[in-house]
């Protein structure tokens, strides 16, 4: 579906689909590079929402025996960072190879990381790269640090999440000083636990609608974008879709700047049917950034009762 005006066409999809007719739910990796990215992934093993979905931390030493362990070596990830050549133009080395072997014939790879520290920073960046030599559909998570941090932290993450973002498909950015605009008493602990949800809440969603055939639609209309943010929702009663996208819209991680070139977006309705609350969200989104191009998907939770939730990943133009 195109809405638009005169001046400017819009291009509205929407992806995912019933596990029917030899479709199926693509073959995905999560992969937890360091002690952020590890945390991040602990409490989603075990539920089913990630049936489809292999879990691996990834780092110089293991902290979570229950999960497999991808051990890292730190001069291999240096030398790979500072390289000119990426790894399409290039023979891997040993850390790389023994990534790209454990993840080879997935279909999606998250790459999932705090950014500031030396080998997460660069080990993400190695992964990023990994995933697009494979074909995967690459979506890279990670959170850059607080202000208070050190000079050296903030410039190794910035620099990080832009070499990151020339590979990943999607690099979905999360400022962890920007949830102190919520709450700026809030204890450093109960911060984190926090960042750790949110980071999930994508993973959850997308990985509960996209389907095999989608991922090829993903990649061309997320390649024009540089970085994604994250907004997410709730909405109860009437335009309850509306509300939940007002809601999302507030997100301390979206700048109003209305330059927000693509919107991936799925919708999840408790007992509702979804496709009304689908539509007033749309229309909400489509107002909110009126030149953004959108993908989106429908879910069922009826865990959330009468309400509908709206979580989008809204990118930033590409300034390359």
């Amino acid at each position: 579906m195109r809405l638009g005006d005169r001046n400017t066409m819009v291009e509205i999809r929407r992806f995912g689909a019933d596990i029917s007719g030899g479709i199926r739910r693509p073959l995905t990796a999560a992969l937890g590079i360091g002690g952020a990215g590890r945390n991040i992934l602990t409490s989603m093993t075990d539920q089913p929402e990630f049936a489809n979905m292999k879990f691996f931390e990834v780092g110089v030493g293991e902290r979570l025996p229950e999960l497999p362990f991808m051990h890292v070596d730190k001069l291999d990830m240096y030398h790979a960072y500072e390289s000119k050549i990426p790894v399409t133009g290039r023979p891997l080395n040993h850390t790389e190879d023994k990534i790209m072997r454990r993840i080879t014939g997935t279909d999606i790879v998250y790459v999932v990381a705090g950014m500031g520290g030396e080998t997460g920073s660069w080990t993400a960046y190695s992964c990023a790269q990994i995933g697009q030599l494979l074909g995967a559909f690459t979506i890279a998570l990670v959170a850059l640090p607080f202000n208070n941090e050190s000079t050296e932290r903030q410039e190794l993450a910035r620099e990080a999440k832009d070499k990151i973002s020339k590979h990943a498909d999607v690099t979905g950015v999360f400022h962890n000083s920007r949830l102190l605009r919520m709450n700026p008493n809030i204890p450093m602990t109960r911060a984190f636990e926090v960042m750790n949800t949110i980071i999930q809440l994508p993973m959850r969603e997308f990985n509960t609608v996209i389907t095999d055939r989608d991922i090829i639609h993903l990649k061309r209309f997320c390649n024009t974008v540089d970085e994604f943010r994250i907004g997410a929702g709730y909405g109860k009663g009437r335009e309850r879709g509306k509300q939940a996208s007002l809601e999302a819209f507030r997100s301390p991680w979206l700048d109003d700047t209305g330059e927000y070139e693509t919107v991936l977006t799925v919708v999840t309705s408790g007992t509702g049917s979804g496709e009304m609350e689908a539509q007033d969200a749309l229309d909400a989104i489509n107002e909110w950034a009126p030149g953004a191009n959108i993908m989106w998907g429908l879910r069922k939770d009826p865990m959330i009762g009468d309400r509908t939730r709206v979580t989008l990943l809204a990118g930033i133009k590409c300034q390359r």
